[in-house]
């Protein structure tokens, strides 16, 4: 705290540890008054009231990114009026002038009253300058918390300090003060002034404002999740996300936590770099959309606990999950039972559920809307599905599609599609459409990711990390850039000048290696149907007779999923985990669609040269880029 510090409290170990070359004189202890456990405050040790408060505040500071720092909470909690008043003693003020001034700083009762002092007392504690509290209460020359923070006036002599808010006042108490003292009050301001981070009435998001010289009241969790490797701790193409454990005291987060069932106490920090993200509308953009679509609506959705803008970059709170999906199933060994069945049926339903929230968000009640709205995610894949324990059930995880960062809400009439020029070169999840022209981010492009995401998590089911390590694998072919990739769809030349689009045959060899396993029950048979059939489709001309190429709304496969769910509930073991392998069986023949590149997708081509296979056969003809238009404008059937 400056020259003005006291030395921490130390503890210093009694036994001889020389031996072992350890010096317990020379490196001493130091006994951490904090903690970010329970509810953050810890029992007040003030030598039976002799301790003063100076002594106090610097013994019971907090620890955290940037250093020591002071809640509000635990300020009343260190300076009690009976300390507050033992402090004013000491500076031999009057009784009339100490009754007033206790009151000003420590209220007593319920009194309703304009004005705080307790910032403005602590720091004139901490500088040594209590005998100056009269000047702060002055209606006319003080300030009060609420015109905290100050700041210097350098174009002017003297250097006079004045709120921040109104810098045109200088502050006459402060004009006896030596600049070394008002120095020492304007760093140490920021150590009180921290924010607090709640939430609205409906439990909702809020966005803060916090000053980027203010302590942020939060410290790094180094926790690993497993593994080699801490996965949320991490950079991704659209922002940072950090692992943090806020101080209980200045958040009142966990009645949401409660509601949305979650176990978890820390917290995830998520700062976006993309400089489209940092302007002040397309944040507030992206916050409302956090807003409409949370874990209050769908337990399946990312609950955002707050937002703010620090340094000009936008950042958002989320609850801190215990690891994504990708890192879950390349640690953990399911075991195939009927609880492992169970709750993939629930999260196979509840995911899908959670899209079509998205995707027809009824919840906002803009059904009679002329101009019908709908939602869009375009980002899904595992490490976008986090996992976040359930609470009361120890080693159970809830898994919550997370990361709107290409995620639309839209109007039919001015929607604004993504085209394939904006997006990631080669995201394995990645539809077909990505490389035909007119090809656009749709509810029918979040289908077919949804089903590379299901057939992922069914093969993990059946055969662990190395079952899905050896998919991976399998599926690795050449792209259009020249070099190998898992995506599930493949280009091959056709005829003369022509490509067409399928789903890759060793995507189809491997569905049929599942269906052959021991374990392959009624369940996985039925998921693997619904991927096959409704899921990983490539898009064919709607307008054509014999058109089946077709992905089926998120409402409908909701109903199918509950449909498996229902099944596994009351067949139980004969369904879910019953092996009925299917061996031998003729492979299943995925059709081929004529594909019309779009310019990403040619250039890409005549760029690298890559040994595309060829198409023998007939083929479907493509959707139409007027098609892929009017796509989202076809309200999307929901069941239920």
């Amino acid at each position: 705290m400056g020259d003005r510090g006291t030395i921490p409290r130390v503890t210093i170990s009694d036994s001889d540890n020389h031996a072992n070359g350890e010096i317990s004189a020379a490196f001493p202890v130091v006994e951490l008054n904090y903690t970010y456990e329970g509810n953050g405050l810890l029992p007040i040790n003030d030598n039976g009231g002799r301790a003063s408060l100076d002594s106090l505040l610097r013994d019971y500071y907090i620890e955290g990114e940037d250093g020591e720092y002071w809640t509000l909470r635990l300020l009343h909690h260190i300076a009690t009026r009976s300390r507050v008043k033992a402090e004013l003693q000491r500076h031999r003020f009057g009784s009339e002038k100490l009754d007033n001034l206790l009151d000003k700083v420590c209220p007593q009762g319920n009194v309703t009253k304009t004005k705080s002092y307790l910032r403005i007392f602590v720091l004139l504690v901490l500088v040594e300058k209590v005998e100056c509290l009269p000047d702060f209460v002055d209606t006319k020359r003080g300030i009060c918390d609420d015109d905290l923070p100050v700041v210097f006036r350098r174009d002017l002599r003297g250097r006079p300090l004045c709120p921040e808010k109104k810098r045109s006042k200088c502050l006459d108490c402060f004009t006896k003060w030596k600049i070394k003292d008002r120095e020492l009050f304007e760093t140490n301001q920021w150590k009180v002034l921290v924010p607090f981070f709640d939430v609205t009435k409906q439990n909702s998001c809020k966005e803060f404002g916090v000053h980027p010289k203010s302590c942020r009241p939060w410290r790094r969790n180094s926790e690993q999740s497993g593994g080699n490797i801490d996965p949320l701790n991490s950079t991704g193409a659209y922002g940072t996300v950090i692992r943090v454990d806020f101080h209980p005291t200045c958040h009142s987060f966990q009645e949401v936590l409660t509601e949305i069932n979650l176990n978890e106490t820390g917290f995830a920090i998520k700062t976006l770099h993309e400089a489209d993200f940092n302007d002040d509308i397309q944040f507030r953009r992206e916050l409302d959309q956090l807003r409409r679509f949370s874990g209050l609506v769908h337990r399946h959705l990312v609950t955002t606990l707050g937002a703010f803008k620090r340094d000009g970059k936008c950042n958002f709170i989320f609850p801190r999950a215990r690891w994504d999906l990708d890192h879950h199933m390349d640690y953990q060994s399911p075991t195939w039972d009927l609880s492992t069945v169970l709750w993939a049926s629930e999260q196979f339903m509840g995911l899908m559920g959670a899209l079509d929230t998205i995707h027809n968000p009824k919840h906002l009640h803009l059904s009679d809307d002329p101009e019908k709205r709908y939602g869009r995610h375009g980002d899904i894949k595992c490490d976008n599905i986090l996992c976040f324990q359930i609470a009361g059930h120890s080693g159970q995880h809830n898994l919550v599609i997370s990361d709107f960062g290409l995620s639309a809400y839209n109007r039919d009439t001015s929607r604004s599609n993504i085209p394939n020029k904006g997006l990631p070169a080669v995201p394995g999840y990645r539809p077909p459409e990505c490389d035909i022209e007119g090809g656009l981010i749709s509810r029918a492009y979040d289908i077919w990711t949804m089903g590379c995401l299901f057939l992922e998590i069914l093969t993990w089911l059946l055969g662990g990390p190395k079952l899905l390590q050896d998919f991976r694998e399998k599926r690795q072919t050449p792209y259009i850039n020249g070099a190998n990739n898992d995506i599930f769809f493949v280009l091959k030349t056709f005829g003369k000048k022509g490509y067409v689009a399928q789903v890759k045959p060793e995507v189809t060899r491997w569905i049929q290696r599942l269906r052959s396993l021991n374990n392959c029950s009624r369940f996985a048979h039925d998921v693997l149907d619904l991927i096959q059939t409704e899921m990983l489709v490539v898009l064919e001309d709607s307008e054509s007779k014999s058109s089946s190429g077709k992905r089926t709304p998120s409402g409908e496969l909701k109903a199918k999923f509950r449909n498996i769910n229902r099944n596994c509930r009351g067949l139980k073991k004969t369904y879910c985990t019953q092996g009925a392998p299917v061996k031998d069986e003729e492979p299943w023949s995925t059709p081929a669609v004529e594909a019309s590149l779009n310019e990403f997708a040619t250039k890409m081509i005549l760029d690298h040269q890559p040994p595309l296979g060829n198409h023998r056969g007939g083929a479907k003809r493509s959707m139409l880029p007027k098609q892929f238009e009017e796509m989202d404008k076809v309200p999307n059937f929901t069941v239920g």
